[in-house]
C-alpha cells in the first residue's frame, strides 16, 4: 500500500507491478512480481513516501498475474452460487467501474463475478462515493485492514466497523464487542446462532438458574433512573423537591465540604444548575445539550444543609 494517487501509480509502476486497489485519493494498492514491487517499496521510501506492506500470501490479487486460476475458481463458485441473483441497491460493485454497472455481469450475483472480482482492480475509492455518509458500514474480512481509509473517506457522521482483527490474544470477543456496537446502533440482529441449540421440551429435572444472575452493585458508578426523568415537560408544571444526602458519598456526599463559618451551605452554582435542570426538563433535553446564559443572578439567602436536606426548586416560572 502505498501513498500516491491512482494516475501516479500508474505513472510509477514498472516492470509488471499494476495498481491493484484504489483505496482513497492518495492511498493505492499495488500488485505484481515480489521483486519488482520491492523495487519500488525502496525506491518509494527514499522519497519518504507513504509505503506499507499487506499480507499477501505471495500472491498477486487483482491483476492478470492470477488470471489462470479464474477457471478452477469459477467451477468451485458455481457449486456455490448456482444460480445468479440481482444485486440489490446496496451492493455496490467495486470491480467494475460505473460506466457498465448496467452490464449482465455487473447486474447479478454469480460466480462469474466474484471471478471477475478477483483478477480485476479495486475501485474502492469510487465505489465510496455512493455511500451515504451517515451509513453504518461493516468491514467483513480476516482482518479489518480499511477501517482508518473508511473513516477518512465517509467522515464523522458515518459507523464503520470491522469484524475480525489479527494478531489479537481474544479474537472472538473483538468479534461479539463489534456486534454489540451493531446493536447499539439500531441494527437488529439474529444472534440464536451464537448458542447452542436448546432441546425443547426441556426435562421437568433440570435446574433453575435465574436466581444464580443478578446485577453485581459492588461496581460503582451505578446511575438509577427515577420517574421524573420521563415526565414531560407539560406534567412536570409544579412545584419540585430535589432531595440531597449528604451521606450518601457517591451522590451528594461532595457537598459536605462546602463550610462557610463552620456551616455547612449549598453552593451558589447549586441554585443555578438546579434551574439549567429545569429549563432543560421543559425543554424536552438532557441540561448538557442545553446552552444557558446567567445574568444579573440575585441570591436572596443562603441555605444550611443537614445530613438530609429537601430543597424546593419553586414555582415553575421560568418566564
Amino acid at each position: 500500500m502505498v501513498g500516491l494517487t491512482w494516475e501516479q501509480a500508474k505513472q510509477r509502476c514498472r516492470n509488471g507491478v499494476i495498481p491493484a486497489c484504489h483505496n482513497a485519493e492518495d492511498s493505492v494498492t499495488v500488485s505484481g512480481p515480489a521483486e519488482a514491487v520491492t523495487q519500488l517499496v525502496v525506491q518509494l521510501k527514499a522519497e519518504n513516501v507513504f509505503v506499507r506492506e499487506v499480507r499477501n500470501m505471495d500472491v498477486a490479487f487483482h491483476s492478470h498475474y492470477v488470471q489462470p486460476v479464474g477457471p478452477t475458481l469459477q467451477e468451485v463458485l458455481e457449486k456455490v452460487v448456482p444460480e445468479a441473483r440481482p444485486r440489490t441497491e446496496r451492493w455496490i460493485s467495486s470491480s467494475v467501474p460505473q460506466s457498465r454497472w448496467g452490464e449482465p455481469l455487473a447486474r447479478k450475483c454469480s460466480a462469474a463475478y466474484h471471478v471477475n472480482n478477483m483478477l480485476s482492480p479495486v475501485l474502492f475509492r469510487e465505489a465510496l462515493e455512493h455511500v451515504p455518509k451517515d451509513a453504518i458500514v461493516v468491514e467483513i474480512a480476516p482482518h479489518c485492514l480499511l477501517q482508518a481509509i473508511l473513516r477518512r473517506a465517509l467522515g464523522p457522521e458515518a459507523t464503520c466497523l470491522g469484524l475480525m482483527k489479527r494478531d489479537l490474544p481474544d479474537v472472538p470477543a473483538f468479534f461479539l464487542t463489534s456486534l454489540g456496537k451493531l446493536h447499539a446502533h439500531g441494527v437488529p440482529l439474529q444472534l440464536e446462532p451464537l448458542f447452542p441449540r436448546v432441546p425443547w421440551p426441556v426435562p421437568r429435572g433440570t435446574p433453575n438458574v435465574a436466581h444464580l444472575v443478578s446485577w453485581d452493585h459492588a461496581q460503582p458508578p451505578w446511575s438509577v433512573v427515577t420517574y421524573k426523568d420521563f415526565i414531560s415537560a407539560e406534567a412536570s408544571m409544579s412545584d419540585e423537591v430535589v432531595e440531597l444526602d449528604l451521606e450518601a458519598g457517591e451522590n451528594d456526599g461532595y457537598l459536605a465540604g462546602h463550610k462557610i463559618d463552620g456551616r455547612v451551605l449549598f453552593p451558589a452554582t447549586g441554585y443555578m444548575v438546579l434551574a439549567w435542570k429545569f429549563l432543560a426538563k421543559r425543554s424536552g433535553k438532557p441540561y448538557t445539550e442545553v446552552p444557558v446564559v446567567f445574568e444579573n443572578v440575585t441570591l436572596h439567602r443562603a441555605t444550611i444543609l443537614p445530613k438530609t436536606a429537601g430543597l424546593n426548586r419553586g414555582s415553575s416560572d421560568l418566564s
